[in-house]
């Protein structure tokens, strides 16, 4: 991944191919209580956020407020690979 912003311009990507009624997304857009993401393609939005980051994301009770949002993605693992 070149940047965080070209990572993040990725998943937005990603949510609009699978959501096409939308124009955009918020970055602050709750992406599972808007339904965007449900059980069965989270594991997807998992698997591009490892490709993005170069890395295997370690299952957690936590994983899924860590990835709740746009920004949330972005500062939990998009600026952190960054920064590596």
């Amino acid at each position: 991944m070149n940047t965080v912003a070209q990572g993040l311009d990725t998943l937005r990507d990603w949510l609009l191919e699978k959501n096409p009624d939308l124009d955009a997304i918020d970055d602050d857009l709750d992406l599972f209580e808007s339904k965007l993401i449900d059980s069965i393609n989270f594991v997807e939005f998992i698997l591009i956020i490892e490709e993005l980051i170069d890395r295997e994301i370690p299952v957690s009770s936590d994983l899924v407020a860590r990835t709740s949002t746009l920004r949330l993605v972005s500062e939990n693992y998009l600026r952190l690979h960054e920064a590596v």
